[in-house]
């Protein structure tokens, strides 16, 4: 038996890769901690996890920031925060391991870790491609932060993100053919294909007949609280109001369904598992986050993509659309005449529905959970 300590943060899509790696370790027999901020615990500990406190990183970190600063308030208190470079030096004497799972946007407990005596391995939860390009508006926006930490950590600048990653044995739990820059991907990079989180069943239960003939679309957008998702959600609603030709499940997450005007051919759910859904779906109209995405893919179905501004979702959109597997759309100033154009397109064209099972081949091929505690086991 090993023992792993996964850093994590409070984020849409990275902390269901790491709990499904974590889940695949534990039924191995490993043991696994998680470290990480206040607001995280109960959802780790509910999947079965120890769960400790980065307490400078916690008290840096305010969750309940205006949406002007949310994002400096996510350098500041998680991506390049100082205190970091304490917070780990104290778990691990907390929790001495055989490995440390370092969530890869955690750039303060990556610089700590650059000469650990434990094997280190980031967990990049998205294409990297597509995550931060690099050169690109992720770079512009977080590098100087990113270096000020490496320099209190007593490492060199780094040129971008990537180099960050590249002395280590990443794993990506994406497919090459997601990311827009496989090609130029390092060595030391591991796609493994998506990973996801073993839960049990929801009790969703369709409310249409078995026998309804009307293709289904899932509205699902971003669980992140960075976005406020209510106009996409809305616009798509007003799109597919048309009882004849569609049934709609549209996933609010933190959206008020109040303010939202549901059709009579909709249902309004906080959160359904896309995987519980995904096998009776038609088409998926998303943010083009990375989860979202790949386990639409996953199922063969084609995705109609507004994409938030700025982290991976833009990029996917494009490498989607550009696959043949969906249409991108501008997520801020698409209409809803736009977003019905783009459905219709989708389940009418078969070209989608093919570029999008040549996908789910590659995903179905690509070793997920398995392949990625296979290479921590050999660490």
């Amino acid at each position: 038996m090993s023992r792993y300590l996964f850093t994590t943060w409070y984020g849409a899509g990275n902390q269901v890769p790491a709990i499904g790696l974590a889940q695949e370790l534990a039924a191995r027999g490993h043991e696994v901690r998680f470290a990480g901020y206040t607001g995280q615990r109960e959802r780790f500990e509910r999947a079965g996890f120890d769960f400790a406190v980065l307490a400078g990183a916690d008290a840096a970190y305010r969750a309940d920031e205006p949406p002007e600063r949310v994002m400096a308030a996510l350098v500041e208190g998680v991506w390049a925060c100082p205190a970091h470079l304490t917070d780990l030096r104290d778990a691990l004497a907390a929790y001495p391991c055989d490995a440390v799972v370092a969530d890869c946007m955690m750039f303060g407990v990556l610089a700590a870790l650059e000469d650990a005596s434990v094997p280190v391995v980031p967990l990049v939860h998205s294409a990297p491609g597509a995550l931060f390009p690099p050169g690109g508006p992720g770079d512009a926006m977080i590098l100087g932060a990113v270096n000020a930490v490496r320099a209190a950590a007593g490492r060199r600048a780094v040129g971008s993100v990537w180099e960050t990653w590249a002395p280590f044995p990443a794993i990506c739990a994406s497919v090459a053919e997601l990311d827009p820059l496989a090609a130029r991907a390092p060595a030391s990079f591991h796609y493994v294909g998506p990973i996801t989180e073993r839960r049990e069943p929801s009790g969703w239960r369709s409310p249409w007949r078995r026998d309804d003939p009307r293709p289904l679309v899932l509205a699902s957008f971003s669980t992140g609280y960075a976005w406020d998702q209510t106009s996409r959600i809305a616009r798509t609603l007003a799109a597919l109001d048309d009882a004849e030709r569609y049934r709609v499940l549209a996933l609010t997450a933190y959206a008020d369904p109040a303010a939202l005007t549901c059709p009579p051919n909709a249902v309004l759910r906080r959160e359904v598992p896309h995987d519980e859904v995904l096998p009776a779906v038609s088409a998926t109209v998303c943010h083009a986050g990375h989860g979202t995405v790949a386990a639409s893919l996953a199922h063969g179905v084609p995705v109609v993509a507004l994409p938030n501004l700025g982290a991976d979702q833009q990029a996917l959109a494009a490498r989607v659309a550009g696959l043949g597997a969906g249409i991108a759309l501008d997520g801020e100033t698409a209409t809803s005449a736009d977003i019905a154009a783009a459905v219709a397109a989708v389940l009418d064209e078969e070209s989608y529905r093919t570029a999008a099972a040549h996908l789910a081949r590659a995903i179905a091929a690509a070793p997920g959970a398995c392949g990625a505690a296979d290479l921590l086991e050999k660490s």
